[in-house]
């Protein structure tokens, strides 16, 4: 603004006085300052800074300000525009403008800082230029050029009082934003405590509502388990299965130039499981390798079947670590399933942990248990060897060095099948083998029809299933592979089931019922796979050789049988 002129002529003592009592008044007791002798664009100017209103109007200006002093090579000046502008910097952060009109006034205050130091001054051009556009937005229109010449004319002290002038509003700006904050914070505390109960009544639904879809879908895993899991499962088992009755097929093998039948324990074989079919033939061939396939079945659960009900650790805790796993389960579902009838409760939980931990623990077994080179599938296998070495000789070098690999690969097979696999399923599927002199069956046998004339001659492997319990879950995984023969009078019509627990089911026309006193003496035995028909004499036929697939063998039985 203009400043006054102070007048040339001397005072008097009075005046002096008068000036000292009255300082705004001059010797003729006017003001010294009137609305008559201020210049118009100076009034302006006065109602222009006293109508800014926004923040970004007091940054701008406090560069303009900062823009006519000299900061490079004055260390007062350089010290002052620092600490003022982190000062301003700060103040803004905390009123958080810059997100509101997405300018980043921050930033320009720090460039406009760092470009008074450099040598290049277009930078600091560049950048009071757009400041000078904006000032000329905010009503400088046409004065903008009268502000910079009030500036240049302004003494340092003079500039350092405006820009503290300029601070001190910015700072009552930051004052009235937190007093503003602390007014809603305290209107929106009623509505914030009544969301805060509303979400958690809505919270408390929702759990509650989670519980009960928990408990909903608990159930339903313990009834069918996860169907998609399963039915995988199940179809895996049925390949490995169908794996294992290839592999058994090729290990008993009898027919062929490879191999010598030892008659009088092959006779005697076929008397102790009541076969009637004459020998030697074609078919008393084919009868006694369907019986080898049942004996190796049986020699492996009655060994394992032993060693998991007998064997504990004694120091060593490593061999027998499969069997301690098994009784420690064994023992852990017993007391569950007492704890689940003995304690009140609505929890699905209780109701599903025997399931739980026999699936879980056999499982486990059937991934890690029993390696190749465990001692118990070592000694079962030698004396599966052993056993066929009873009934038939192998003339052939090649296929009689085969021979331990595939004793140990079955054995293993058996196990992880008979004993962990069926047992990690959600309804524990049972085996069953059917007598000779059983009625055919076509639910539970393989590759028959019903025929009132046909019963069992011999059956090799067991047909696999769930038998009893709700219909919805019963099924059959495999069914029996058995040979037939024409039915004699005296049949008997109780089928057998047999599982690796310590009870009997016997299956009749009407069902399934339980027999508590335990196995049969002929209980030792489980198999399924199907080879067809009755009357019998084929002679000049070769049997297919090791490594042919099941089908192919079938056709060739059905070949043989029907000519017989």
């Amino acid at each position: 603004m203009a400043s006054s002129q102070t007048s040339s002529k001397q005072k008097g003592p009075k005046q002096d006085r008068e000036s000292a009592k009255n300082p705004s008044k001059n010797s003729k007791n006017e003001p010294l300052y009137s609305i008559n002798k201020i210049n118009a664009l100076d009034w302006q100017l006065l109602m222009w800074f006293a109508s800014l209103e926004t923040i970004e109007n007091y940054i701008y200006l406090f560069i303009v300000i900062w823009d006519g002093m000299p900061v490079r090579d004055r260390p007062q000046f350089s010290r002052e525009l620092r600490e003022e502008t982190d000062n301003l910097i700060q103040i803004i952060k905390e009123l958080n403008i810059s997100k509101k009109n997405d300018k980043n006034y921050p930033k320009m205050l720090n460039d406009y800082k760092d470009y008074r130091f450099l040598s290049n001054q277009v930078p600091r051009q560049n950048l009071v230029h757009g400041v000078w556009v904006e000032l000329e937005n905010n009503g400088l229109k046409n004065n903008s050029y009268a502000v910079l010449n009030q500036l240049e004319r302004c003494s340092f002290f003079q500039k350092k009082e405006l820009r503290a002038m300029v601070l001190s509003r910015i700072k009552s700006f930051q004052s009235f934003s937190r007093k503003t904050k602390e007014v809603k914070k305290l209107q929106q505390a009623p509505f914030n405590n009544k969301v805060k109960d509303e979400d958690q009544e809505i919270l408390l639904r929702e759990n509650e509502s989670l519980k009960n879809q928990i408990a909903v879908l608990s159930e339903k895993i313990s009834q069918i388990g996860d169907s998609t899991i399963l039915e995988d499962g199940k179809k895996q088992l049925i390949v490995d299965i169908t794996e294992l009755q290839d592999i058994l097929s090729d290990f008993t093998m009898v027919q062929g130039s490879d191999y010598k039948i030892i008659d009088e324990p092959a006779t005697s074989l076929l008397k102790t499981w009541k076969c009637k079919v004459d020998y030697p033939s074609t078919k008393a061939n084919i009868v006694l390798g369907t019986l080898l396939q049942r004996l190796v079945i049986t020699t492996i659960l009655d060994e394992v079947q032993h060693y998991l009900q007998y064997s504990r650790s004694s120091g060593d805790i490593d061999p027998t670590l499969e069997s301690d796993m098994v009784n420690a389960s064994e023992s852990l579902i017993k007391y569950a399933k007492l704890f689940n009838d003995n304690r009140k409760g609505e929890d699905v939980i209780t109701k599903i942990t025997p399931i739980i931990i026999r699936r879980h623990v056999y499982s486990s077994l059937s991934h890690r248990g029993f390696s190749n080179e465990h001692l118990l599938i070592k000694e079962i296998a030698d004396k599966l060897l052993n056993e066929m070495n009873k009934y038939r000789q192998v003339v052939d070098e090649e296929t009689n060095d085969g021979l331990n690999d595939q004793a140990i690969q079955i054995t293993r097979k058996v196990i992880d099948i008979f004993c962990f696999r069926l047992k990690a399923q959600p309804f524990e599927p049972t085996f069953q083998f059917f007598e000779a002199g059983q009625a055919v069956d076509a639910r539970f046998m393989q590759g028959v029809v019903e025929n009132k004339k046909l019963e069992v001659e011999a059956c090799g492997f067991p047909c696999i299933g769930i038998f009893d319990g709700d219909k919805s879950v019963q099924k059959i995984y495999t069914k029996a592979q058995i040979i037939t023969r024409p039915k004699t009078n005296n049949a008997n019509e109780r089928y057998i089931v047999y599982s690796m627990n310590t009870s009997t089911h016997t299956l009749s026309e009407s069902g399934l019922r339980f027999d508590n006193n335990g196995p049969s003496a002929n209980s030792q035995s489980y198999s399924e796979r199907v080879y067809i028909s009755s009357k019998s004499n084929l002679l000049g036929k070769q049997f297919p050789r090791k490594g042919a697939t099941t089908k192919t063998r079938l056709l060739f039985l059905i070949l043989v049988l029907s000519t017989m």
